[in-house]
């Protein structure tokens, strides 16, 4: 099967040139915004379809937003690519990096084949330029990031229930793996827990540890990380739970490196963690819930997890089913956060412009929240307020067929 196309049309290529030249200026405020989406293909681990139809995305989309105004431009095709649902950024910026699901691959419904691709970032128009693409290591792969270096990136494998570690060249390019652990273990809540899942995988503040979440096993594991070699192994303990089904999604560090908090998806608490470096120790310190919807009596499945650049709010998503059937209500859920004791205080739950916000980002200076909305296919800008974390909707958004992961790199001048 062919999954790329290594060149771009002519007028792509041509309207990524044409993006108003007002981005490209020496402002710290201007940003590529990268969209990963799905390509014609329902994601098997979500717990939700996407919706009606098929998508009509071909790959990762690259706009322009600006912070200071929350104006965003309309979305130019950066990279034509199946299914490159989850992305992540290097470090230093240059590259991007994407996980891939095989729609056509055979086997049980969660173990798509699935693969991992190097981009270079063009600094001047934001297209993508593959470098090379290899297997991930692992079944429906669903998450990845680098670690502080930029040097490795580590993915989790929902399908096969392991995690995997994998040089990046010099150049941006992948090499070698370097490190594999398979989880191995279960939890209550069935199907979905039957197997060990984990669904995300990040480094520590340090770089030292790396923290898995596992839905499938209701554990947040934590590994020694060497940089150098870029090899995994467990210190003593090795893992903390959460309250049985409540399925831990993303992980996410305090910007001090103080506390960790972990959202769950089935429950949608947010575990609360102090987190103690020397020992590679996490410590449950709050579990935090969301106010009850009124009238609402079906499932939440959280997806995304977010702490603004000043530490003071966190911020999470959630996407419903009544028991009919029918969507919603979604929402963005606002927490602020103490400063001393890391505990949560619910502040909002705000509309989130759609239906199923499986990701949404905060911009890189925390000023605007943006809402990917995978089954309505939009992305939604909404204003940040710096006192109380509050979020307002902008009436700016972005058109992008089954949104599923958004990344900022800033334009340089």
């Amino acid at each position: 099967m062919k999954f790329f196309r290594f060149a771009l049309c002519p007028i792509i290529a041509l309207g990524l040139a044409l993006l108003p030249s007002r981005s490209v200026s020496a402002q710290d405020k201007d940003f590529f915004m990268y969209s990963g989406t799905y390509t014609g293909f329902k994601s098997v681990h979500n717990s939700l379809p996407v919706g009606p139809g098929q998508s009509h995305s071909k790959g990762i989309y690259v706009s322009r937003f600006n912070a200071a105004t929350g104006d965003i431009s309309e979305p130019q095709l950066a990279a034509e690519i199946i299914n490159p649902s989850f992305i992540t950024i290097a470090p230093n910026h240059r590259f991007l990096y994407a996980v891939i699901e095989d729609p056509t691959s055979v086997g049980p419904p969660l173990d798509h084949a699935s693969y991992v691709s190097a981009f270079a970032i063009d600094p001047k128009s934001g297209k993508l330029r593959l470098l090379n693409t290899l297997p991930s290591g692992g079944t429906s792969t669903c998450f990845i990031s680098t670690d502080k270096t930029g040097h490795f990136i580590f993915m989790a494998h929902f399908g096969s229930g392991s995690i995997s570690v994998m040089r990046v060249k010099e150049d941006g390019s992948l090499g070698e793996q370097t490190s594999f652990m398979q989880h191995i273990g279960h939890s209550v809540f069935l199907p979905v827990q039957a197997s060990a899942h984990p669904h995300s995988v990040i480094a520590s503040p340090d770089n030292r540890h790396v923290i898995v979440s596992d839905l499938g096993q209701d554990k947040i594991f934590v590994y020694n990380f060497d940089e150098k070699t870029g090899l995994l192994s467990p210190p003593t303990p090795s893992f903390v739970t959460v309250a049985p089904g409540g399925g831990p999604r993303h992980f996410i560090f305090d910007p001090a490196g103080k506390f960790g908090y972990q959202l769950g998806e089935m429950s949608g608490a947010i575990d609360v963690f102090s987190w103690d470096a020397a020992t590679a120790k996490l410590s449950h310190v709050q579990t935090a819930h969301f106010s009850p919807i009124p009238n609402f009596t079906g499932d939440n499945h959280s997806a995304e997890i977010e702490i603004s650049p000043d530490g003071k709010f966190l911020y999470e998503s959630n996407r419903r089913t009544h028991e009919d059937g029918t969507r919603g209500p979604d929402t963005i859920g606002v927490f602020a956060i103490d400063p001393v004791k890391g505990t949560l205080t619910e502040v909002q739950q705000s509309p989130t412009g759609g239906i199923q916000p499986r990701s949404f980002a905060l911009d890189p200076t925390g000023s605007f929240l943006l809402s990917a909305n995978e089954a309505t296919n939009g992305v939604f800008v909404y204003k940040v307020d710096p006192s109380t974390g509050k979020l307002t909707p902008t009436g700016k958004s972005s058109m992008i067929d089954t949104p599923v992961c958004i990344k900022f790199v800033p334009i340089k001048p």
